[in-house]
């Protein structure tokens, strides 16, 4: 798992994420729909109801293809333990 602040451009090591059903709705349905394509570099957006807030999620696999994620996103994947 990585935890990545796009605010900070650091990655960290603990959130807590406080979900409406809608939003916890929509973010299974996000994941489901990922791993049932199997493609490990598209991602999701989960936003709040004003779009002020947001979560992205995507599927990695560290030894799969990870060309197509940007670079800080490589380095990370790569350095995950």
């Amino acid at each position: 798992m990585i935890i990545f602040d796009e605010d900070t451009n650091r990655s960290i090591s603990n959130i807590t994420l406080l979900l409406k059903d809608d939003e916890a709705l929509q973010l299974v349905t996000y994941l489901n729909s990922l791993l049932a394509r199997g493609v490990k570099n598209e991602h999701c957006h989960l936003n709040n109801d004003d779009y002020a807030k947001e979560v992205t999620v995507t599927l990695y696999d560290k030894d799969g293809d990870i060309d197509h994620f940007a670079e800080k996103y490589k380095k990370l994947i790569l350095s995950d333990g």
